[in-house]
């Protein structure tokens, strides 16, 4: 099933960009994001903020790209992550 598999991606990576599950899974980015807001209305997994001033300057990364995800409850502390889902490479 495609939400275990966004589950499980999670939990291997931490976090995740839209885009990077959407490819992991082999499903479009809108049909992916429908099932991070289930995922996220049941605790399961939640929406990293952006970085200040990220989007607010330039305008290179991909929108999809901008969505970042995570394991878990949003009140969890976040998780220092590495790569691109990490911040602007800009």
């Amino acid at each position: 099933m495609i939400l275990s598999r966004i589950l499980d991606l999670l939990a291997k990576q931490q976090t995740a960009t839209l885009d990077e599950i959407a490819r992991a899974v082999g499903s479009p980015p809108p049909a992916v994001r429908s099932m991070l807001e289930t995922l996220q209305r049941k605790g399961l997994v939640h929406r990293l903020e952006r970085q200040p001033g990220c989007g607010a300057h330039c305008s290179r990364c991909a929108p999809g790209a901008a969505e970042v995800f995570a394991p878990g409850p949003a009140n969890d502390p976040p998780t220092p992550s590495t790569g691109p889902a990490g911040g602007c490479g800009a």
